[in-house]
């Protein structure tokens, strides 16, 4: 499996954004400016898991907590209650993570990975590598083999 990662930019696009640039997101070593997005208190994340050409498997929502357009030590601990069943239900888990993305979400989905519509047709969740992270207290890459 591929994974690719997509933002909602400032002008409220979802574009490609290189893996290694949200790792170095996560590690604290780029910013929320770096990926083309404001330099707000979240980033809106969109993983897709791909096959080989590049088709959709399936499809992970998460609206990743920053501070200052940063990835924080503090912002990891937020992410992590969203993994806690004792802190967070999944009904606001859900409704958090899907709150506030483009209209036309998955028209901009199809569009940036260049396959038709109905490709999208696939599993939608929530969290993806970095939620998965964070539950785990493992790296997004060693996450991702949770996912597949």
């Amino acid at each position: 499996m591929k994974l690719r990662y997509l933002v909602v930019d400032g002008q409220g696009s979802l574009r490609l954004v290189r893996r290694r640039d949200v790792e170095a997101l996560w590690k604290g070593r780029r910013t929320a400016a770096d990926l083309g997005c404001p330099a707000g208190n979240e980033i809106r994340l969109v993983s897709a898991l791909c096959n080989e050409r590049i088709v959709p498997h399936k499809i992970f929502l998460l609206r990743l907590p920053l501070t200052e357009g940063q990835f924080t030590r503090e912002n990891w601990l937020t992410l992590r209650i969203f993994t806690m069943p004792d802190c967070v239900t999944p009904r606001e888990v859900v409704e958090h993570h899907t709150e506030g993305w483009p209209r036309d979400f998955f028209t901009q989905l199809a569009v940036a990975l260049d396959v038709p519509r109905q490709a999208l047709n696939v599993p939608l969740g929530i969290g993806g590598p970095l939620l998965t992270a964070a539950a785990m207290r493992v790296t997004p890459k060693q996450a991702l083999k949770y996912l597949e």
